[in-house]
């Protein structure tokens, strides 16, 4: 059964690979794969290559099986002998009913008589006709105890037991509820009718598809790159619809008016004028910090000009943009490092790069604004630990295996042993930890001089690039490139407006005690504590490592930290507004979570007047960093309580996520309400993860011609009656 569990674990973590259930009479392309694949695995008789469409033999049948048993577990075959006995096969032709009741016994020594097609959508269990499936049935079966029951199991929490019946009846009701899950397969195809043509001749080619597809119902294997849908006249409108709406966010203009004092930056500027019109502005990031401003003030920033380093915001201070052109870019990045002068060889090295100057820990090299480096983030102990050479130090000259791998080793001061430790727990805050966390950065680049090979090189270096204030508005601001997040505070409201924010996270938060393993960060934009209003509208929010936007409470119960005198308190986070963003590439647009269960002797934990509104969240986990992290969810909720009143998730269109489109673990009383929501994924993805008797359950985008999953799941499940989905 451990093997069934690591299945279903992948499962919720990954969408599923594309395909179509064939009908009886068509089934022979699909077969054709399956045949070559059992050849790769050597699961063929030999005396049976010669002529695959020759009606199956029951020695034949039994070495094919047990050669898979073999393959997939060899302390399984004890029980598949002892299962079926060889010497008492029948003379008579092999049927279609043989042959699957061998499969079952089979599955049954390899424990693979868990079910796996209710889990996800597939099940044909209340369409089939079963009067006309056990008529078919010879009830001839020398071979084995027919009459022994076979123990089902259901995939829930304690594996409960499905008592069903005999050998014929156990096959008859497994066959419905598992499958291949990797091309939505039964082990023996049907046609339209859902008939199974059980008591029909059972050929070579259909016993080895049916073993295959045995294998492939409990090894499943995911290519993220190879899911993405194809595009039809639907899903270019809506690309199209959300394409204006990303457009008309970067070519904003309207600047907000301050009631206060305006205040004007401008890259041509001079921190010596007093900044109180755009022809006497200040010039940099050190002088707004260090105003005194007050509330109702404003501080605009020149368009087209461009600022690095970390903006602290003040008390009810507008933030904003003035004149022409693209808006104001603030980013974390120290600088451009194109220019061949920046960079040189490693010693002992032809490809391995240097970059002139120490920095931060940098989660994202991104080029020409467009394309990013592979980071490598070793486990921390006692030094870095190889990650090619087990239990080995360190060396980048091996470490860096591919074109446009780097390193950032910024291990210049340490925290109990490592450069960050749990305990540390900063945000990259002013006065949280000095500025001289720094070490030397490596970059393979197989071209030459990557200062040459580049027009920008940027560096998403570990630094928050806002610190927001109470009642601070941003808008009109273009946020890129940084290691940590682009804007993070706690008990505290603001609004973020207008505002283009990409390339983020990446950098270590911390490295674990246990192992040394870094645990990376980076969102967008997150507001954690209590507040009476936070909001994120009309934004472009892209590439991000974890959430595009977030609010968390993270409390954790004493039962968890360990502490023994606990002291009550509320966290409760009101009028929180994510609407009209258009969310691209990220790992999860929108993650909330609570931990703690609202005023159950840990103090109020709660959220009231949510709304997440006509937003667009497209290719949600398909981002930079797909390649070390698991898939994401666009509305990420996990399994907390999350508790909310008036929490609504309305006209929004969600359009492909590598996991479940939307995922909650709350209980219904809090759970969201949807209304109005577009639902678009590929074929056999996960539509969404959510509250089924106990335990969350992934409902699969899936249709065939007997049954629509994903309506039923939109309006049954969801409760979002006005809810659409595209077709494939």
């Amino acid at each position: 059964m451990q093997g069934r569990k690591l299945a279903i674990c992948a499962l919720l973590c990954a969408a599923l690979i594309a395909g179509a259930l064939p009908g009886y009479a068509s089934a022979q392309g699909e077969l054709a794969e399956e045949t070559a694949t059992a050849e790769q695995l050597g699961l063929i008789p030999g005396d049976w290559e010669s002529d695959l469409l020759a009606e199956a033999d029951f020695s034949g049948c039994y070495q094919l099986i047990t050669s898979l048993v073999s393959l997939c577990d060899d302390t399984a075959l004890p029980v598949w002998q002892e299962n079926v006995d060889p010497s008492a096969f029948p003379s008579r032709t092999m049927r279609r009913d043989d042959g699957l009741i061998l499969l079952m016994l089979a599955a049954e020594a390899l424990g693979y008589n868990c079910y796996n097609a209710r889990e996800y959508g597939f099940c044909t269990e209340n369409l089939v006709d079963y009067d006309k499936m056990f008529s078919q049935l010879s009830q001839d079966y020398p071979y084995c105890d027919a009459s022994r029951d076979i123990p089902m199991y259901f995939d829930t929490v304690g594996g409960e037991e499905d008592s069903i019946g005999n050998v014929s009846s156990s096959a008859v009701f497994w066959m419905q509820r598992r499958m291949d899950v990797n091309h939505r397969l039964h082990f023996l195809d049907h046609d339209q009718a859902l008939d199974f043509h059980l008591d029909q001749p059972l050929t070579r080619e259909d016993a080895i598809a049916a073993v295959v597809r045995l294998y492939n119902s409990e090894r499943l294997e995911y290519d993220y790159t190879l899911m993405t849908r194809v595009p039809n006249e639907e899903d270019e409108a809506l690309l199209a619809a959300a394409e204006a709406r990303k457009q008309a966010i970067l070519s904003h203009t309207d600047e907000p008016a301050c009631e206060g004092t305006a205040y004007y930056v401008s890259s041509t500027g001079s921190d010596e004028n007093d900044g109180l019109t755009p022809e006497t502005a200040w010039a940099s990031l050190n002088k707004v910090n260090a105003a005194s401003l007050s509330r109702g003030d404003g501080v605009y920033f020149e368009r087209g000009g461009t600022w690095r380093g970390q903006l602290w915001a003040q008390d009810g201070v507008i933030y904003a943009a003035y004149g022409e052109g693209p808006k104001p870019n603030i980013f974390a990045s120290p600088e451009n490092g194109a220019g061949p002068d920046k960079w040189s060889l490693l010693d002992g090295t032809d490809n391995i790069w240097v970059y002139h100057r120490d920095m931060m820990d940098c989660g994202i090299l991104v080029f020409n604004g467009e394309s990013w480096g592979k980071k490598v983030a070793p486990a921390y102990l006692d030094g870095y630990r190889s990650t090619v050479n087990e239990g080995q130090p360190f060396d980048v000259r091996t470490e860096l295996t591919e074109d446009l791998m780097f390193f950032s080793q910024a291990d210049s001061i340490l925290y109990d042993g490592a450069p960050f430790r749990y305990t540390v727990m900063d945000n990259c805050d002013r006065g949280e930890y000095p500025d001289e966390v720094v070490g030397p950065l490596y970059l393979r680049c197989d071209e030459g001089n990557p200062g040459e090979v580049f027009d920008s090189i940027e560096f998403a270096v570990r630094q928050n690039i806002i610190l927001p204030a109470d009642g601070a508005v941003f808008c009109d601001l273009c946020l890129k490139y940084t290691g940590a997040h682009c804007i993070f505070g706690g008990d505290m409201g603001y609004d973020v407006s207008f505002c283009e924010i990409g390339w983020v996270g990446g950098s270590p938060q911390y490295y674990r005690y246990d192992d040394g393993q870094p645990v990376l960060l980076g969102n967008g934009v997150e507001c954690d504590g209590s507040y009476d209003h936070y909001s994120v509208t009309d934004c472009y929010i892209y590439q991000c490592y974890d959430a595009g936007v977030s609010n968390q409470d993270p409390s954790e119960s004493p039962e968890v930290t360990g502490e023994a005198n606990f002291e009550p308190y509320d966290v409760i986070q009101r009028n929180i507004t994510y609407a009209r963003n258009v969310f691209a590439y990220d790992s999860m647009p929108i993650e909330i979570f609570f931990a703690l269960e609202d005023d159950a002797g840990y103090g109020r934990h709660r959220m009231e007047n949510v709304l997440i509104e006509e937003n667009y969240f497209l290719y949600t986990g398909y981002g930079w960093y797909m390649e070390g992290k698991g898939p994401g969810a666009a509305y990420q909720g996990y399994d907390d309580p999350n508790a909310a009143e008036n929490f609504r998730i309305v006209n929004n269109v969600f359009y492909l996520s590598t996991g479940a489109l939307l995922q909650t673990g709350a209980p219904e009383k809090w759970r969201p309400e949807l209304d109005g929501n577009t639902y678009v994924q590929n074929d056999g993805g996960i539509l969404v993860v959510w509250p089924s008797e106990g335990y969350q359950k992934p409902y699969p985008y899936y249709y065939n011609a007997q049954r629509d999953t994903v309506t039923d799941v939109i309006r049954d499940v969801l409760g979002d009656s006005s809810g659409t989905a595209l077709k494939n």
